[in-house]
């Protein structure tokens, strides 16, 4: 329930509250005036009755066909009924059979009988003073719901009205769609709560966007350092593997340091290429890509990893002897290198790590390999310092760079994890990218 729905229902009920209470007490008062006035109404012609009344010669007027008399006359003690019309009132009769009437009794006075005292009661049907009150309290329940379908929509429209100023933040900060265009929001006109709250998250925006633009100067001045030294590095293990070939064991060594250091560098390369800010296109350097030679060419540079954890790749090319694609062909070899590295770590001991090439309308590169748990999620694998086993080494960045070049280059990755199989499929696109990101 929205908070503007709230705020209505909140403001109604008490609405409804108060309002039905002062209209509870109106209405009662309002039907004691009724009754009040058909009593004096009933008393009036009562005493009119009584006027015509004599004890000697006894003169008794005779009430209307709805209306039921009684005199009495009051001597010496004594009491002595002149009249009583058919059907007067018993009230020691059962409420089932007794008529509604409401009874006003008179007496007379000194002058009018000496000797003693007339009573007059008088008994008139009150069917209209009840179908008075029925209309009156009708009335009044129908304007009470009225009022409070009026107020409830009066409420939800200056309830929107008062809440635009919140819907207008609540915009401008889901169209803040990058950490790199964080603008200000605008500051609403009238200094009040809203303008704090709008002046409080200014300034957390300012602080989200510092900390940010610090980040990613680190990594762009860190991967900026790093490269110098691992280019240095990488430089002299190819002159001395090649210039004064060790022997085999120390070849061994060396390769495989030269292996390490190749990883950092790819691993500092891809740094360099996600600092960039979201709003800068990155540049692709489009060529003319073997797909099935550049797989080789990623299992050579894994051989001695594979051969560590005791895995065993197997390449299916599907009849597939050359699949060219126009795509950046360093960034898509770090992609292709993350996910076989990722294959061979979490793969069961001698295990095969399977790599099927396929064509479906887009080249598709399909990798799976064998798990000890049998299923686990796959969403969470494409966030940055994820990690499915704490107990394996990484840092948890492999699928998330993975994932984010990816989508650089328009291709799309999924993921799947079940039955004891963790499937990653890459899927490239035919055409070339966008031209504005091509740097030929």
């Amino acid at each position: 329930m929205s908070l503007r729905s709230r705020i209505v229902l909140a403001v109604l009920a008490v609405f409804a509250l108060i309002s039905g209470a002062a209209g509870y007490l109106m209405l009662t008062r309002a039907e004691v005036g009724l009754q009040r006035a058909f009593d004096r109404a009933t008393q009036t012609r009562a005493a009119w009755l009584l006027a015509l009344v004599s004890v000697d010669p006894v003169v008794i007027p005779l009430p209307t066909e709805t209306e039921r008399m009684r005199v009495v006359y009051r001597s010496y003690g004594q009491r002595r009924e002149l009249f009583r019309s058919p059907g007067f009132p018993d009230e020691t009769a059962p409420p089932s059979n007794r008529t509604s009437h409401r009874s006003i009794t008179v007496e007379g006075t000194p002058v009018q009988t000496p000797d003693g005292q007339l009573i007059l009661t008088l008994a008139v049907p009150d069917e209209s003073l009840r179908q008075d009150i029925g209309r009156l309290r009708w009335v009044f329940g129908l304007s009470w719901v009225l009022s409070l379908i009026l107020a409830f929509g009066a409420g939800y429209g200056v309830a929107g009205w008062l809440l635009r100023p919140i819907q207008r933040i609540v915009n401008q900060v889901d169209a803040i769609n990058n950490t790199s265009a964080i603008d200000p929001i605008e500051l609403p006109k009238t200094r009040d709560e809203l303008y704090h709250l709008t002046a409080t998250l200014n300034r957390m925006l300012a602080r989200i966007r510092e900390s940010v633009e610090g980040q990613r100067h680190f990594f762009g001045a860190a991967a900026h350092e790093l490269r110098t030294p691992l280019t240095v590095m990488k430089t002299g293990l190819q002159v001395t593997l090649k210039q004064s070939p060790p022997d085999a064991a120390t070849t061994a060594f060396l390769s495989g340091q030269l292996e390490e250091v190749s990883r950092l560098t790819r691993l500092i390369n891809e740094f360099l290429t996600l600092s960039q800010p979201d709003t800068i296109a990155p540049v692709l350097k489009l060529s003319a890509v073997d797909l099935p030679e550049l797989l080789d060419n990623c299992l050579r540079q894994l051989a001695s990893l594979t051969a560590d954890y005791g895995v065993t790749t197997v390449f299916d090319r599907n009849g597939f002897s050359d699949a060219i694609l126009q795509t950046d062909a360093l960034k898509l070899e770090h992609i292709l290198l993350n996910l076989i590295e990722n294959a061979v770590k979490y793969a069961v001991s001698d295990s095969v790590v399977t790599i099927r090439l396929q064509n479906s309308g887009q080249w598709q590169v399909r990798i799976e390999n064998r798990t000890i748990r049998e299923s686990g999620p796959t969403l969470d694998l494409r966030q940055a310092y994820y990690r499915a086993d704490p107990f394996k080494e990484g840092h948890g960045l492999g699928l998330w760079i993975t994932h984010r070049l990816t989508t650089l280059l328009g291709g799309t990755l999924q993921l799947d994890w079940k039955s004891h199989t963790f499937t990653s499929e890459l899927s490239l696109p035919v055409s070339n990218p966008d031209s504005s990101t091509i740097n030929p």
